[in-house]
This record gives C-alpha cells, sequence and structure tokens, in this order.
C-alpha cells in the first residue's frame, strides 16, 4: 500500500510543506531577532518585505497540510479499504497501520490547530501598519515544527507497519472494545441516550454563545473564550460518542455498531466527512474566538480587528453548530418518520 496514489499524494504534500516550512522558518530566524517596529529605515522595511513572505509562506503551509489531512482521512475511510486484507471500513485500517496510524490523526490535527491559531493572529496584524504582533505570530509558527516533524515521521512510520500486518478484523475490533471491563463499565455508566442528550442538549448553548459573540464581541473577554473553548473540547468528545452510539445506528440500519469510519462509506452518502468537518470548524473557531480575545486583552493596538475577529468566530461557531445539529439528528429523525418508531 506505501505505493498507493493517495500515499505518494500526502507524502508530495508534506515535502512541499516541508520546504516552504523550512524556508519560511529560516527567515523567522533571521529576522526576529533584530524586529524594530519603531524604527523605519531601509534594513527594517526590508525585514517587513520577509515578514510578509513569511506570512504568505505559512498559509500555503497551513492549506497544503489541511488537503494532506483531507487525504488521509479519505485513504483510511475509503481508498485504503480494499488494500488491507480483511477491512472493511477505516476501523480496519487502523488497525492495520498500528499505533502510529491515530497518533498521525492527532498530530495533524494539533498541527493544523496551531497553524490556524497563527493564522488568525497574523490577520489581526496585517490590519496594523505597525505590525505590533509579528514577533507573537512568529514565534507561534516556529511553535509548530516539532508537530509538524513529529507527525510526518509517525505517518511514515504507519505505512511501513502495513506491510507485516495480516490480516485484520473490523467487527472484531468493536466486539472486543465492548466486552472489555473498561467497555462494559462505560456502557452502564453513560447509555446511548445520555450521549444523544449531552450532544444535542449542548447545542443550544452553543448557538446562544455563538450569536452572542457575534453580536457582542467588544464584551468578550479572553477569560470568558477560553472557558467556552474548554466546555466546547468537552462537548466535542461527547458529540463524537452521541455520533457513534446515536447517529451511526440509525444511518447505517444496524443496532449498537459503534463505529464512526462506517460514516465515510460511499453506501452511507460519505456523512462522516460533514458532521466531522463540523466538527473541526466549531473546535478551530473556538481556538481562533481565544486567540483573538487574548490577543486584543494584551496588545491593545490591535484590539480593534481583534474584537472583529472574535466575532467572526462567534458567527462561525453558532452556524456550525446548529449545521451539526440538523445532520446528527435528520437519520434519527427520519427514521422515525419512516417506520414510526426508534432503535432499541
Amino acid at each position: 500500500m506505501t505505493g498507493h496514489p493517495l500515499v505518494l499524494a500526502i507524502w508530495l504534500l508534506d515535502l512541499t510543506a516541508g520546504a516552504i516550512y523550512l524556508a519560511a522558518g529560516l527567515r523567522l530566524l533571521a529576522l526576529l531577532p533584530r524586529w524594530l517596529p519603531e524604527q523605519s529605515d531601509r534594513d527594517q522595511l526590508v525585514r517587513e518585505r520577509s515578514l510578509a513572505l513569511v506570512i504568505y509562506q505559512g498559509r500555503w503551509v497551513l492549506g497544503l497540510q489541511i488537503v494532506a489531512l483531507a487525504a488521509l482521512v479519505v485513504g483510511i475511510g475509503n481508498s485504503w479499504v480494499a488494500h488491507v486484507p480483511g477491512a472493511m471500513c477505516g476501523t480496519g485500517v487502523l488497525q492495520a497501520l498500528g499505533p502510529a496510524g491515530p497518533q498521525t490523526l492527532l498530530l495533524r490535527l494539533l498541527t493544523i490547530l496551531l497553524l490556524y491559531c497563527w493564522q488568525v493572529v497574523a490577520a489581526i496584524d496585517d490590519q496594523r501598519p505597525d505590525m505590533p504582533l509579528a514577533l507573537v505570530h512568529g514565534r507561534l509558527l516556529l511553535l509548530a515544527a516539532p508537530l509538524f516533524l513529529f507527525a510526518t515521521w509517525r505517518f511514515g512510520q504507519a505505512m511501513g507497519a502495513v506491510q507485516s500486518q495480516g490480516p485484520v478484523s473490523c467487527c472484531a475490533v468493536l466486539y472486543a472494545q465492548a466486552a472489555s471491563p473498561g467497555g462494559q463499565a462505560m456502557g452502564a455508566m453513560i447509555s446511548a441516550r445520555t450521549w444523544a442528550a449531552l450532544c444535542f442538549g449542548g447545542v443550544p448553548p452553543i448557538i446562544v454563545w455563538g450569536w452572542f459573540q457575534w453580536r457582542r464581541p467588544g464584551r468578550i473577554g479572553p477569560l470568558s473564550t477560553g472557558l467556552a473553548a474548554g466546555l466546547l473540547l468537552l462537548w466535542i468528545g461527547g458529540a463524537v460518542m452521541a455520533l457513534k452510539t446515536t447517529t451511526a445506528p440509525y444511518l447505517l440500519e444496524v443496532l449498537a455498531h459503534p463505529c464512526p469510519w462506517c460514516l465515510f462509506l460511499r453506501e452511507q452518502g460519505r456523512a462522516g466527512f460533514a458532521l466531522f468537518g463540523l466538527l473541526a470548524i466549531v473546535a478551530a473557531e473556538g481556538a481562533a474566538g481565544f486567540t483573538s480575545a487574548l490577543i486584543g486583552r494584551r496588545h491593545p493596538t490591535a484590539a480593534a480587528p481583534a474584537v472583529a475577529r472574535v466575532g467572526l468566530a462567534g458567527r462561525r461557531l453558532w452556524l456550525a453548530g446548529l449545521l451539526f445539529a440538523i445532520l446528527a439528528a435528520a437519520p434519527v429523525l427520519l427514521w422515525r418518520l419512516r417506520f414510526g418508531g426508534w432503535l432499541r
């Protein structure tokens, strides 16, 4: 499978992003120690032009990493299933990839989240002619280097693990999890209905908060946005469990089959891309709102564009939360309308 076109495409995306990131990082290491925003001589103008190029390169890195993550999800959920013996969905592919498979997914998500927060700060700084946040977003961009390198390294290890992996069984993995003592305890403590209540019960507060953040961004501070971002992460965890235990059975028409990767299959309309994509937007905009509010508080000269970005994050937040609730509840409600009952 290491020669699969999608694997080669991900490697090409990573190599291209790495080359661009290396050039941007070297420029940052050269200009940040000599950054003097209070001066306007020729050397400072050259540094400002170099920083503008770094921002342009960083946005390319972010875009390429988003495309690489999307290609990885497509590969695990769709394209590589036929190349892993015994696999019927992404669960089997992940089993073949070994521990490095889930790790590379998580590391790429963290890399993109950090780069997105960097892009938010850089966009706020771009609204000011004196660029007061140059040191802040420059250091943020450099912080992404370890995550980027580790994610690429783990991806290589995951691809190597497939070569020595024998036949897998998607369903055996799910049944083993359910039969384990931890799985039984979790099932006893938190039922599918509880996960659904936590998920859909959390949507109205998200919509209200996002609307308030959009319409009253000047009254939102870093403390409230930071608390909201933390609660959003907890809600996303509950939403993922609700997708597995509530939405998936109605969409798959199979009772007690908590497999999120089956939602990415063509037979299910690849609904997983929309559902998990909306959750990713919620997480990204929660982090963007907190980052913008923190910048506005600590750097008064950039307060105006930072407040505007807080409002934009709120608007995207309530819209993504609303769309997620509609798409996640649609299979359940359609089943009820068609058959007049619920899956037990």
